[in-house]
């Protein structure tokens, strides 16, 4: 995608982080920068670390430090939502050799109006002349980061992504699950942006009740053999191209499915929770 500046002169200054430990929660050995180590991390990412919001409900506040990210996520072995799992994707890569600068994103909403600034955290990185969106804190998107090649259908598994531009010139990703009908996920610029940046609205996502993330607890991840998606108030199984849906009738079983599909401790939450 060609652009009058570059914008990976002026990208963000990742702190440094203990690459290794990282990269053994991927399960991935150290690489020579290349898209197919980027394609490796990024699937890796999504098999072996959930996208989560239950300190948004069980504590403590999530903060907009990447040493506590990094405790909570590598560490503890917990999950975590974009403004998480985004930026410690950013600082990997970023110590890895690779160009990358973080990006903010407005989520399309169920009434049809896009969210504001900084309402999404995501990344873009470069190899070579090929630059690609990564997104590892959206839930469930794509597995393989998306090259930005403008109005070409991208096949991800089952599901097909398209970048196109706005009269604004913000890039929007678009999926379908046809080729044929897309609907838009979010739009954003590739203006570098700073993580402090987005402190307000990682705030507004874990105090308002207008929020999405304060409304239930939700916990979901891609395994080898399809996706579990875990709230509330019910579990989904998509597995092996079937799909299955229960409820669930208490705080006891949402618990018991938490440990048993997803391995966290249910009384590190409680106790998280007291505190």
């Amino acid at each position: 995608m060609s652009r009058q500046l570059n914008y990976f002169q002026t990208r963000s200054k990742a702190k440094p982080i203990p690459i290794e430990p990282y990269l053994q929660r991927l399960g991935l050995a150290k690489e020579e920068p290349s898209i197919a180590f980027l394609k490796k991390i990024h699937k890796a990412h999504l098999l072996s670390i959930p996208f989560e919001n239950l300190d948004i409900h069980y504590g403590p506040k999530i903060l907009m430090n990447i040493d506590s990210i990094f405790e909570k996520v590598v560490h503890q072995r917990r999950g975590g939502f974009c403004y998480e799992l985004n930026a410690l994707l950013y600082h990997l890569l970023s110590h890895l050799g690779f160009e990358c600068f973080l990006i903010s994103a407005n989520v399309k909403g169920k009434n049809n109006s896009w969210g504001p600034d900084f309402d999404h955290m995501a990344v873009v990185a470069k190899v070579g002349d090929k630059e690609c969106l990564l997104d590892v804190g959206f839930g469930k998107l794509f597995v393989e980061p998306k090259p930005l090649i403008l109005n070409t259908p991208q096949l991800d598994y089952n599901t097909y992504f398209q970048f196109e531009v706005d009269p604004d010139e913000r890039i929007i990703l678009k999926k379908s699950s046809d080729n044929s009908v897309y609907e838009s996920v979010y739009r954003f610029d590739l203006k570098p942006r700073e993580f402090i940046e987005f402190l307000p609205m990682c705030n507004y996502h874990q105090e308002s009740e207008k929020s999405h993330f304060t409304q239930q607890k939700l916990i979901t991840q891609l395994f080898r053999n399809g996706r579990i998606t875990l709230t509330d108030r019910k579990i989904i199984f998509e597995l092996k191209g079937d799909t299955e849906e229960k409820p669930i009738l208490n705080e006891d079983e949402f618990l018991s499915k938490l440990e048993h599909h997803f391995a966290i401790n249910s009384r590190n939450l409680i106790l998280g929770k007291l505190k």
